[in-house]
């Protein structure tokens, strides 16, 4: 029996174009958002006291209550808005 020979388009070659081009038309990645981060910190008795107070004086205010979490959530935020001196000064004085 005569051997075919091999011409024109093989389906493996047709393999290789179509990844070729496939790779030219790629979409650049969607970077995902950066998942917020546990941080933990520890507080002296002191501190814990003058947290729920100040937690407890926002819920008589507020229509929902809210969590410790969220009211020292809103301290940094206040904390942002605020000059460094008068932190720095806040700070020496709860130390």
């Amino acid at each position: 029996m005569a051997k075919k020979s091999i011409s024109g388009i093989t389906k493996l070659s047709e393999v290789t174009q179509r990844k070729s081009t496939q790779e030219a038309e790629s979409l650049p990645l969607v970077r995902q958002q950066q998942r917020s981060k546990l941080k933990n910190f520890r507080l002296s008795p002191a501190d814990i006291m003058r947290l729920q107070k100040l937690t407890d004086s926002i819920n008589r205010e507020s229509e929902r209550p809210i969590s410790e979490t969220a009211v020292i959530k809103g301290l940094i935020a206040l904390g942002e808005k605020t000059t460094p001196t008068k932190l720095l000064k806040l700070i020496r004085e709860v130390w």
